[in-house]
């Protein structure tokens, strides 16, 4: 059997603006609630206010974790390391690094971590200093690579 009728009339607009095709599709979902009693549309637009409060109580949620969020550059595998760590454990990736870098700060403040020997000096305006772990190989190649160029 061929296309429905309204179908047709999308398909017609395949090749043009995706906008286009929105708005054609919204005026044919407004043809067919017109359609409705108005007990099914009382319905549907209860149906609609529960989902705009749920999309919006998502985005305050989302608002107010951004602000603990930080975007941080990890090594390939330290990243699956800490992926295997929190299937272990069974719990996130995030929780696993909050701990992880807790007990790390601590050790720095007791004087157990320095950072004597992984400084380097760094190119970049912002920064002073580049901090590369030894175990950072794909930083620590970097690092090499800089000094063997200002060297020659």
């Amino acid at each position: 059997m061929g296309k429905s009728r309204n179908d047709q009339i999308l398909s017609a607009f395949d090749g043009y603006d995706e906008g286009v095709r929105l708005l054609m599709e919204d005026a044919q979902r407004r043809a067919e609630e017109s359609r409705l009693s108005p007990e099914e549309k009382r319905k549907l637009a209860e149906i609609r206010r529960k989902e705009a409060q749920k999309k919006q109580k998502a985005k305050e949620k989302w608002e107010q974790a951004k602000a603990q969020r930080v975007p941080v550059y990890l090594p390939t595998p330290l990243q699956e390391t800490i992926d295997g760590i929190a299937q272990q454990e069974g719990v996130s990736r995030s929780q696993v690094i909050t701990y992880l870098l807790f007990e790390a700060v601590e050790r720095y403040e007791r004087g157990e971590i320095s950072f004597w020997g992984c400084k380097h000096p760094s190119e970049s305006p912002r920064y002073e200093w580049l901090l590369v772990h030894p175990k950072d190989t794909e930083r620590a190649g970097k690092v090499g690579s800089r000094k063997s160029r200002k060297s020659s």
